[in-house]
Formats: C-alpha cells, structure tokens, sequence
C-alpha cells in the first residue's frame, strides 16, 4: 500500500505582551520532543515515538500552543497508524476533525488529516470509503498539477484503491497516475507503488507468474531502503500469491518472514494475523 512522512515544523511561541523576556529553552523543548519522535520513527522504534509524541503533546498543552497540539496529534495519529492500532488513531483524528468543522484547525493541516482518516480506513479495508474521502482532493488538481509528491501520493493512493475495489475494470485514477509519472519519470518510490498496483490487478485476473514478478522487483526495492514495512506486506502479498497456487511450503516460509519483521515492528495486529494464516496452512497440510 502507499506510505505518508511525520512533519516536525519548527514551531514560534510568541511572548505574551508585556511578558518581561522570552525563554528560549521553552521554544526548544517542545521541538526537541517532536524530533525525538522522528527519529525513533524513522528507526522504526514506534514505541518511543508515541511516548516521545506523547510528552509533546502535553507539553504544548501546558503553554496552550495550538499548532504544536495539533501537529502532536498529528503525529500520534500516523504512529498509531504504523502499529496498527486503530483506536488510539480515531481519538485523536476524532479531535482533529471537529477542530477543522470549528474552524480552529491550523490551515496547512486540514489536508493532512484528510490523508490520515484515508489512510486509517485503507488500514481497516474500507476502501470504497477511503476513495471517497480522498476523491474531493483529487477533483482540486487540474491537469497541470498532476506532478510533485503530493500529487502523485494523492493519485498513488486513489490508483491502489479504485484497483482495489473495481478489480482493475475501473482505471479513472491509475490511468491519471500513469501520466503523471510518465510526464516525471525519476520517481522510483511512486515506479515500485505502480508495480504493486499492478500486482494486484495481474493477481485478480490470476496471471500469477507476473504478480509475482512485479512484487519482487518491488520488494528488492524495499530492501534497498531498509523499508520494513514494506518488506513485510510484500513478502504477505507473494505468500497468499504463492499460496492461491497451493505453493503450501513457498507460502509459509513467506509468511514466516513476514512474521519476523513484524515482531520486530512489535506490530501485533499484523503479527496476530499472519500466524493465524500459517495456523490454518499447517491444519490444512
């Protein structure tokens, strides 16, 4: 599936007036906390991260800093997301919400959110859902903005879906993906979201051997970035392929592996599923 970047934004606290000095190591803490964060994400150490998002977030609460509350929550949501742990992530997308219907959500967030609550029920295999939530998104960009980060994560995201849902007999945002990455070619991140997205479809219409293909090219990628979740899914995406041809033993020792990465990941949602899907092999063989 497609992946979305922790901010950590260098936040102002302004005096109030007639404040005698301003505390520069109150300036600094909250985004000491909020780095700290990144950096654990980035290890993957999720864990550490929410606490370190966590302690943010009260942190600015304490100097009532609307934009560093909100960009703690922020955080703690796409860290929650990572562990899979869908409750955690509504409650604060919940509060992030009815800020913006209040109009008290910092503007260069609103987006951001959007992406979150699509990601959260992409997570939860709500897929037509996700495709609604995100289509007002794609219908503001016109033909000239179809390029960027932004924009190909937003028609990436919207291509996986429709392929997803429609079982590649809709194409109206892959083919819009396509272009854009034909008019900017030097995107391998979003090259190897379209292989896997055309892994799915060759695996609907079980052309087997060319999903296959298509996923290890992407997964060697994945390696190459030391991205472990995605190593994960990919190595979940070629055991069920794999095992859908009643490749038994290929399946497992996919599975297997998967397994490993995700008790890394301390990822117990994903974990608890895999081992139940190497249980069901095991009692069939």
């Amino acid at each position: 599936m497609i992946k979305f970047v922790i901010m950590v934004l260098s936040l102002t606290l302004p005096a109030c007036a007639g404040s005698p000095e301003v505390r520069p190591d109150i300036n600094s803490k909250g985004e000491n906390l909020l780095h700290s964060g990144l950096i654990a994400y980035k290890k993957d150490d999720f864990p550490t991260a929410l606490q370190k998002f966590n302690s943010a977030l009260l942190f600015y609460q304490s100097l009532d800093d609307t934009k560093g509350v909100q960009l703690s929550r922020i955080n703690l949501v796409e860290t929650s997301l990572a562990l899979n742990d869908f409750a955690a992530a509504e409650q604060q997308l919940t509060i992030l919400k009815q800020q913006a219907v209040d109009g008290f959500l910092d503007e260069p967030f609103k987006n951001r959110v959007i992406l979150l609550e699509v990601k959260l029920l992409f997570q939860q295999q709500r897929y037509n859902k996700a495709l609604a939530v995100i289509e007002p998104l794609l219908l503001q960009l016109d033909e000239q903005e179809l390029t960027g980060n932004n924009a190909l994560n937003l028609l990436a995201t919207a291509a996986r879906l429709e392929a997803l849902i429609s079982a590649g007999t809709k194409s109206r945002w892959l083919d819009k993906f396509r272009t854009a990455l034909e008019r900017e070619p030097q995107q391998p991140k979003f090259q190897i979201i379209l292989k896997r997205i055309d892994a799915i479809i060759a695996s609907q219409k079980q052309q087997y051997h060319e999903a296959l293909k298509l996923l290890h090219e992407a997964l060697g990628y994945y390696k190459l970035q030391a991205d472990r979740r995605a190593i994960a899914s990919c190595l979940e995406d070629i055991a069920v392929i794999e095992l859908a041809q009643n490749n038994k033993s290929q399946a497992l020792e996919y599975f297997k592996r998967a397994l490993t990465i995700r008790a890394w990941l301390k990822d117990q949602y994903n974990f608890d599923k895999i081992q139940q899907k190497i249980v069901l092999i095991n009692q069939q063989s």
